[in-house]
């Protein structure tokens, strides 16, 4: 069995991904996790372990690492645009 996703099993598995991605956060900071359009197929830390288990479910899966926090940025660029000078 090919177990390669194809252009449109990824497209749904980024879309599962963005549409899950709070809960992620939430239960799985810093694990890997094996995924596909239908839900999480594995999760750890250890990364081969997370394979392992991914290829021995014989469906197409992405792997994602989940980050331990996420930050956004402000930045306030208005003090930092030249004066427009009139002569």
């Amino acid at each position: 069995m090919n177990t390669t996703p194809s252009k449109r099993e990824t497209d749904e598995m980024f879309k599962w991904l963005n549409r899950n991605r709070q809960m992620l956060l939430d239960l799985y900071k810093n694990q890997y996790i094996a995924y596909n359009a239908n839900g999480i197929i594995a999760h750890s830390e250890n990364l081969r372990e997370v394979l392992a288990l991914g290829n021995a479910s014989k469906q197409p899966f992405l792997i994602y690492l989940v980050p331990r926090r996420t930050a956004s940025i402000e930045m306030n660029f208005t003090n930092s645009l030249p004066q427009h000078c009139s002569t």
